[in-house]
């Protein structure tokens, strides 16, 4: 998940909770709030009843006229139940239909007064002294407070309503936010996207940092690595352009003296081998030497020149001459029952010279270490890739040194005393990784190994 993602859904997720959290909040206590206002009407209400029937005073049914008149549009379904209670009792002998428990009226009577909700239907009881009967008296006014539900659903509605639109623009504004923050970063990469081993000069730079924040901070870190790298890189490239002539020169002026010196001396001589030696090795170190500048050069320069169009089975063939004519007992096969009709089909736009150092490496590998068994090259083509098997029945690789075979110098623990400098399948991979193709190893100690090249097509 990207950064900008986990942003808006966080940014998103926190404020909708805060949203849920506040509405709900809202919610309760208007509830509340209106429950308690609508108590209190009813408080009064039975108030004024009692205080009409205990004292029987004219002002006081006037006021109870009044108080009727104002609540009682508020009260729907409103009713007063009169219960009567015997003096000095705590129970009630004779009580209404009502949903309430017994012992609601014992507190009533106990504490003067008493709420019960059942539903939507409120009750509120209050108790009276009654001097001018034989018994006391309980008032129960009863009522549902469409007028407060009313009030509470509209509430309700607004709050949903708006929280959806509150969610939405929060949203929105997540987006923008999000892409006002990463905007840096996003020029970090756009800059580091210019910058490979051959444009190390390239620096970063965004106008939306100055260079006392955290980003300018992070910008000139890089670009100051990037200064580290560029002179070391310069230094590396001065070295393999001086070590390219001073060391290529000795080793063939050697090979070529060794040889000279080998011809003039008979056989028998006892200095004879130990020149062929020399010259065999010179060679060696030779190859050494070329394929670690063929490295360096490919990892300074980071793109191909010279590309062309080539015809894969004509290169393989070729290498195979090549092969053959330095190693007589070379046994090399080809399976073609899967090339296709169209020659077309097996073109590729690669640089021939990497391609035949590439593919010379791993043939070259499947015949010194394949027991001198038949070496294998398949070919075969579908409408993306280019197919290139070379399967070999020699001492396969141990599976603990496997990991480690694109390592440079890096040679497997079973080879013996069988020559090899561990960079060939180094180069080999480097090349296709060049050529956007894919190099894959799969081997078995004692039964052989198969190497895998995936070249896409090019569209020409």
């Amino acid at each position: 998940m990207k950064i900008r993602t986990k942003i808006v859904l966080l940014f998103s997720i926190i404020s909708t909770l805060l949203l849920v959290v506040f509405a709900i909040y809202v919610s309760y206590f208007t509830y509340d709030s209106l429950q308690t206002k609508f108590f209190h009407r009813l408080e009064e209400n039975a108030v004024i009843v009692g205080d009409h029937i205990v004292h029987q005073k004219d002002e006081n049914r006037e006021l109870y006229i009044q108080v009727k008149r104002k609540y009682l549009k508020q009260l729907s379904e409103g009713t007063d139940h009169l219960i009567r209670v015997s003096k000095g009792s705590d129970s009630v002998q004779f009580r209404p239909e009502l949903p309430m428990p017994k012992t609601f009226y014992t507190d009533v009577i106990h504490h003067g007064k008493g709420r019960y909700m059942d539903g939507k239907t409120a009750f509120v009881a209050v108790f009276f002294y009654d001097h001018l009967h034989h018994e006391n008296l309980i008032v129960v006014s009863e009522g549902i407070d469409d007028y407060g539900h009313e009030e509470q659903r509209q509430l309700d509605r607004t709050l949903i309503t708006g929280g959806i639109l509150a969610i939405f623009l929060i949203v929105l504004m997540s987006f923008y936010f999000a892409d006002r923050l990463l905007k840096p970063i996003k020029d970090i990469n756009n800059d580091l996207d210019k910058v490979d081993i051959a444009h190390l000069d390239h620096r970063l730079f965004s106008k939306f940092s100055n260079g006392k924040d955290e980003l300018g901070i992070l910008i000139a870190n890089l670009n100051s690595m990037l200064s580290r790298l560029d002179i070391s890189v310069q230094s590396q490239q001065s070295f393999i352009g001086n070590a390219s002539h001073s060391l290529k020169t000795p080793l063939t002026i050697i090979g070529g003296e060794a040889e000279l010196a080998q011809q003039l001396l008979p056989k028998e001589h006892e200095a004879y081998y130990s020149l062929q030696t020399i010259a065999k090795y010179a060679d060696k170190m030779e190859l050494i030497i070329n394929n670690l500048l063929q490295l360096s050069r490919m990892g300074f320069k980071g793109e191909v020149d010279n590309k062309v169009i080539i015809r894969i089975d004509e290169l393989l063939y070729e290498i195979y001459k090549a092969e053959k004519s330095i190693h007589k007992e070379l046994k090399l096969s080809f399976d073609l029952t899967e090339i296709p009709e169209d020659s077309d089909e097996l073109t590729v736009f690669a640089n021939p010279d990497l391609f035949f150092i590439a593919f010379s490496n791993i043939i070259s590998n499947a015949f010194k270490y394949g027991n001198g068994q038949q070496v294998v090259v398949a070919i075969s083509s579908d409408s993306k890739n280019i197919t290139i098997k070379v399967f070999d029945q020699g001492i396969g690789i141990p599976q603990k040194d496997q990991p480690h075979i694109f390592t440079s110098f890096y040679r497997a623990s079973n080879v013996g005393d069988i020559y090899g400098n561990g960079l060939g399948l180094v180069l080999a991979k480097n090349i296709f990784d060049l050529h956007g193709a894919e190099l894959m190893l799969r081997s078995t100690e004692g039964q052989g190994t198969l190497v895998v090249v995936t070249i896409p097509k090019t569209p020409f």
